[in-house]
């Protein structure tokens, strides 16, 4: 039987007249012969068997770049979902067999059965947050822990040159701009990254990316392509074979997550929470569940050596969606792109949001800022944060931020809309995750 010696995906996407979503991929195998396939993204490919000479002279065709954009093909780095890498060169890669979930429990340290379900938990909500955002475009292995779209598993490059398309579709969305030339022209290109099944008919990009709702899902799912499976399938050749039938087990995952039990510890906690919650909030109707110590490797280094010699530690509230603590656990808390900053609002600029009072930062784990991710469990971490010499505007708090001079941002209750202390730090290294707290 003939080996697979080269594999590549390609997609046109067009949505105008054409109303282009389309798929064409070529295999060649180690006897000289090769195969090609085509058809709407999606759905079940036609294919043919031919010559790797004129699989390739077809390929060159397809990615002219003088071709017009309804007849012009990019390429798609993906892996399939046999395994093998779509790459120009002439290897190809298998993906061990590594489960996401066991990695997890395996490298995140804890120190109680019951951290062990939780972990379980964490590692479900999150798949899930992704499938019901999709609605069937993305695909999620239990197995594999590995998430797939019509075209295969997008590697990270490709998905991080679709952030940067996304966070520019967001900012025609806020300003309803669906109708101008350049919202299709960018969001074709965000589909030649991320493939989506959008059915046969003829699409209106305004039923794609309706709102703001839709930018912060899709957000979601870049998230969580990055997050659950990124580092799952990577690996190293080794002796250039052509066939890795092993992958090492990535570390995803450096924190330790241990069941607080010191009944001091948590009433003060408890107490704390209870004290900074105010009743014009939704979430001032949840009570203290379980206390969670979180120590986050990279977070925590970085804040010590980097972060305490700022000063002005304050300890703060940052809430979260279940469905996001899993990639929050891997990396600690991270900036997020402006095109998520609209959803839950930036006014003192792209940096990480806390708050001391913890009803208002509560309500960012609820549907009650925006929809989408997963409610089921509440959650909410407590954070040390180096404020350091900290700017507060006594009138109008717009402009640009953060001002020179200062390392952070105090935007208090009283000054122009702000209704709640938040305070805004821009620099990750300013943030040390210390309790995740669960709310019932």
């Amino acid at each position: 039987m003939a080996n697979i010696i080269e594999h590549r995906k390609f997609i046109c996407v067009e949505f105008g007249d054409t109303n282009n979503n389309k798929v064409w991929q070529y295999t060649v195998y180690d006897d000289g012969s090769a195969m090609t396939e085509w058809g709407r993204v999606g759905n079940k490919l036609s294919s043919k068997m031919t010559t790797k000479s004129d699989a390739l002279s077809k390929m060159r065709q397809k990615t002219n770049e003088n071709n017009s954009p309804d007849k012009r093909y990019t390429e798609v780095k993906a892996i399939d979902g046999n395994g093998t890498t779509s790459t120009s060169s002439t290897s190809s890669v298998k993906v061990g067999s590594s489960e996401l979930k066991n990695i997890a429990k395996k490298q995140i340290k804890y120190n109680n059965p019951i951290v062990a379900k939780f972990i379980d938990y964490l590692t479900d909500v999150n798949a899930h947050n992704i499938l019901n955002a999709t609605k069937g475009s993305i695909t999620y292995s239990v197995d594999s822990g590995q998430f797939k779209t019509p075209m295969g598993i997008i590697m990270p490059e490709m998905v991080s040159e679709a952030r940067d398309l996304l966070f520019e579709l967001a900012q025609m969305v806020q300003k309803k701009q669906h109708g101008v030339s350049l919202f299709s022209t960018k969001l074709n290109e965000y589909l030649r990254r991320i493939p989506h099944n959008v059915g046969m008919k003829k699409i209106d990009p305004y039923t794609i990316l309706p709102d703001m709702n839709k930018i912060q899902e899709e957000n979601d799912i870049l998230d969580g392509l990055d997050a659950s499976f990124n580092d799952v399938t990577s690996g190293k050749k080794k002796d250039d074979a052509k066939v890795i039938d092993k992958i090492d087990e990535p570390k995803i995952f450096d924190v330790q997550l241990h069941l607080v039990e010191d009944k001091k510890e948590i009433e003060r906690i408890r107490v704390k929470y209870e004290r900074t919650k105010k009743t014009q909030h939704q979430s001032y109707k949840y009570q203290l569940k379980d206390v969670y110590q979180v120590v986050i490797k990279n977070m925590h280094d970085a804040f010590e050596k980097n972060g305490k010699p700022i000063g002005n530690i304050m300890e703060l509230y940052h809430g979260t969606k279940v469905s996001n603590v899993l990639s929050i656990l891997r990396k600690g808390l991270v900036i997020p792109p402006a095109n998520a900053s609209y959803v839950c609002g930036r006014l003192a600029g792209d940096g990480l949001y806390f708050s001391d009072i913890s009803s208002k930062s509560l309500n960012y784990a609820t549907n009650y800022w925006t929809s989408g991710g997963n409610t089921s469990r509440i959650f909410m971490f407590i954070c040390d944060i180096a404020m350091g010499k900290a700017f507060s505007p006594t009138g109008s708090y717009y402009g640009s931020y953060p001002k020179v001079g200062y390392d952070s941002t105090f935007l208090k209750a009283g000054c122009g809309s702000v209704i709640n202390n938040e305070m805004i730090v821009y620099k990750l290294y300013q943030a040390n995750l210390k309790y995740l707290l669960e709310f019932c």
